[in-house]
C-alpha cells in the first residue's frame, strides 16, 4: 500500500467515524424533542384530595400529550372549570372508584382548570397547561436538577459515556494510523 492510499484510508476512515458520531448525537436530541406522549395524573393519590401532578402546581404537557387519569381512592371526579376557546375537553363527571382510568389527548395550546365536585371545597383542584416548551417555564429560570429536566438521569449519563468513548476510539485508532505500534512493542530482536 502507498502512503497515497494510506493517507486516504485515513481520512475515510476519520470521515466516517466522525459521521457515525454526528448521526448518534443527533439521533439521540431528536428523540428527547418528540411531542406527544404519555404523562398520568393520580386521582386522590393514597386518599389524600389531590391530583397528582396538578394540584400543587399545574402539570406542563406538549400538544398531542395524552393524559391517563388514574382513581387511586374512591368517589371523584373531573370537572372542567375553564378551558381554552376552540378545545373541546367535557372531564369526566360521574362519580367513580379505585382503579378506574380515564384519558383524554390534550392538542389546544393553554390552561385546563378542573376539580372534583365531591371536594372541590377541600381544595381538589389542579390545572393542566399545554405549551410548545414544557421545559421553559415561565418562573424566571434558575438551575434544574436533571431529574426535573424529563429524562432520568441514568439517560445523560449514558449518552454522555457513549460520545466519549466515540471520541477515544477516533483518536486512538488516529494515533495508531499515524504513527503504528507503541516503541515498548519490539519484537525481541534487540
Amino acid at each position: 500500500m502507498t502512503d497515497g492510499n494510506a493517507d486516504m484510508s485515513r481520512r475515510a476512515f476519520l470521515t466516517t467515524a466522525a459521521g457515525t458520531a454526528a448521526v448518534a448525537g443527533a439521533t439521540g436530541a431528536a428523540a428527547g424533542q418528540e411531542g406527544g406522549g404519555t404523562e398520568q395524573v393520580m386521582v386522590g393519590p393514597g386518599g389524600s384530595l389531590v391530583f397528582e401532578p396538578g394540584t400543587e402546581e399545574p402539570l406542563q404537557i406538549l400538544p398531542g400529550t395524552t393524559v391517563e387519569f388514574v382513581w387511586d381512592s374512591d368517589n371523584h371526579n373531573i370537572v372542567v372549570e375553564s378551558q381554552p376557546e376552540g378545545a373541546d375537553w367535557g372531564g369526566h363527571t360521574p362519580l367513580e372508584n379505585t382503579g378506574f382510568t380515564y384519558s383524554h389527548t390534550f392538542e389546544t395550546l393553554g390552561t385546563y382548570e378542573y376539580y372534583c365536585e365531591p371536594h372541590r371545597s377541600a381544595g381538589m383542584v389542579a390545572t393542566i397547561e399545554v405549551v410548545e416548551n414544557p421545559d421553559a417555564g415561565g418562573g424566571g429560570g434558575g438551575e434544574k436538577e436533571l431529574h426535573d429536566l424529563g429524562v432520568p438521569i441514568h439517560a445523560h449519563w449514558v449518552g454522555a459515556a457513549t460520545i466519549l468513548g466515540i471520541l477515544v476510539t477516533v483518536i486512538f485508532t488516529f494515533y495508531v494510523l499515524k504513527y503504528g505500534e507503541s516503541p515498548h512493542t519490539g519484537t525481541g530482536r534487540n
